[in-house]
């Protein structure tokens, strides 16, 4: 898809009745309010001081929205998903949505986990005569789940979740409605209120659609004339055994609780079969038998034999992809799907032999998910990291804690993301945060390397004010006083990112060693490993030879 034709799709999207364009950025009116919750619940002692010192933001940025091409469907719709990582309403969001899921029912009879607690259920499950299986999917339901729907369920709810916090129920409803209403974006430097709808990206979005969608059934089966032999919910999917005299009658049903959620049904086929998540449902005998499913648009590409991947990756990716073919598929589909299976891997480079004695001679891994990672035992924790992963050099640092209690993970400079085009808007470089920049001097070829957890813009109106006030606090300031010379704080250059804070003091002391004239303290590197400094010593004399 060209850059013109996804941006044409993407306002499209955006100048619909469901969206409407702010005229200014309200990103920090948004986080003083949400900081303003944060104080009341810590007024009325919901939460502790330390918790609502971590809950409050002062760094956020606008959330941006992107879309992801839908490749499988005529003309390649776009998606559209709101990204919020660093939206000013992240923390009270995710404070609210912790008590949704801790209230939340997982042992109603709709709810299934994943495709695996969907097989575990289904297969073998024998149903009576005269039924048929289908299946049911709500048309765009995060965008058509609108926020008066949302608060009725969640009020009617309130019994079961005031059990899981002590909040009062006014209090709740404020917040909740405050994030529905303040669900906002930008896109190309314009910023837009979704004025209809649950965005797809936000932190509330999946458990309050588990919430509606219950919602749902719970007052439209009652409606049925008919008993409903069984129905299963996945998010916005529905399998449904039905009897087939009332199939006709099911989606007009359906489609009656509210207007904005309309449903579409699709029927067994002519093998008796219906699509569910990853499976094929079959219908034999008045059997329920599940196969494995792939989309005709499933490019089947995995890791390729020939990458620079460990090759215990490559033996994990065969045998969990065997175990999913296990875990899902009836024993009647096995052998083909593991068939299927050899094909695909041998088509991606791997060996015949590595893949046939992995995939038919080696016993499968069992798996219990429910193994915690530590224990409450007092004994040692398993320490867990990660390291870059260096041909000829990564394994044999990693054989060097072996005897430790550490379990390491190796990962690639290259990333998946970098081969494809950027969808999101970049974050303006005076809004990013957790940065660490470089400033030049405009009189001299000197510069100055520092970190900053706020915004850019805040920490180079700090320096302004230093310099203009001659308050000397940093090197930048006294050199600019000392000399009397110009800083070129307008032309401000972030270097590097990460929210982690010692990870970015480590980084601001690398960045100052490589500088050939660092306006910088001595004592600003004096916590620097004496290995690092040699190695970036060597490293910086080899580029003033060069």
């Amino acid at each position: 898809m060209e850059r013109s034709d996804y941006t044409q799709k993407m306002l499209s999207i955006i100048n619909s009745d469901e969206f409407s364009e702010i005229h200014r950025d309200p990103t920090p009116s948004i986080q003083t309010k949400s900081n303003g919750f944060i104080s009341m619940l810590l007024t009325h002692k919901v939460i502790t001081r330390e918790k609502a010192k971590s809950m409050k933001v002062y760094n956020s940025t606008a959330p941006k929205i992107y879309g992801n091409p839908k490749i499988h469907k005529d003309g390649v719709p776009l998606r559209p998903i709101v990204s919020c990582i660093q939206s000013p309403t992240r923390h009270l969001s995710e404070f609210i949505v912790d008590i949704l899921k801790s209230a939340y029912d997982k042992g109603n009879e709709y709810y299934i986990k994943d495709s695996f607690d969907f097989a575990q259920q289904m297969n073998n499950l024998a149903i009576p005569p005269n039924q048929v299986i289908l299946s049911l999917d709500v048309v765009n339901l995060y965008g058509n789940i609108h926020n008066e729907l949302v608060k009725r369920v969640i009020n009617e709810k309130w019994n079961i979740i005031q059990q899981h916090t002590t909040m009062p129920k006014s209090l709740f409803m404020e917040i909740l409605n405050f994030l529905l209403e303040n669900s906002y974006f930008s896109f190309q430097n314009k910023f837009y209120k979704q004025i209809f709808g649950s965005a797809m990206g936000s932190k509330s979005s999946p458990i309050l659609t588990q919430y509606v969608m219950d919602f749902l059934l719970d007052n439209t089966i009652p409606k049925l004339p008919w008993p409903i032999f069984l129905i299963k919910k996945y998010v916005d999917d529905l399998f449904i055994i039905s009897p087939i005299e009332g199939v006709e009658d099911l989606l007009p049903i359906f489609n009656s609780f509210d207007k904005y959620t309309q449903f579409t049904m699709e029927k067994e086929d002519v093998d008796f079969s219906v699509p569910f998540l990853d499976t094929r449902v079959h219908r034999s005998n008045n059997i329920i038998k599940l196969d494995w499913f792939r989309k005709d648009t499933n490019s089947d590409r995995f890791v390729h034999y020939l990458s620079d991947h460990s090759i215990q990756m490559k033996i994990n990716i065969i045998t969990e992809m065997k175990n999913r073919i296990l875990r899902l598929c009836h024993p009647e589909f096995i052998q083909k799907n593991i068939a299927k299976l050899l094909k695909i891997f041998i088509d991606n480079g791997y060996p015949v032999g590595m893949v046939k004695k992995l995939l038919y001679e080696s016993v499968p891994v069992q798996r219990d998910d429910n193994i915690p990672l530590r224990n409450g035992d007092g004994d040692e924790v398993t320490k867990f990291g990660s390291i870059l992963n260096i041909k000829n050099l990564t394994g044999k640092i990693k054989n060097c804690f072996k005897s430790e209690n550490m379990k390491i993970a190796t990962y690639n400079s290259k990333k998946v993301f970098s081969l494809f085009t950027k969808l999101k808007d970049p974050t303006p470089k005076q809004f990013n945060s957790n940065v660490i920049y470089r400033i030049n001097c405009s009189d001299c070829q000197a510069t100055y390397v520092g970190q900053t957890s706020q915004w850019l813009k805040n920490r180079i109106s700090i320096h302004k004010s230093d310099i203009k006030k001659q308050n000397v606090r940093c090197a930048l300031t006294k050199h600019s006083v000392d000399l009397k010379h110009q800083i070129d704080l307008d032309s401000v250059e972030i270097i590097d990112k990460t929210s982690s804070y010692n990870k970015r003091l480590i980084m601001e002391m690398i960045h100052i060693q490589r500088e050939h004239n660092s306006i910088n303290k001595k004592s600003d590197v004096q916590n620097l490993s004496n290995i690092y400094t040699f190695l970036l010593s060597i490293a910086k004399k080899k580029n003033q030879q060069n």
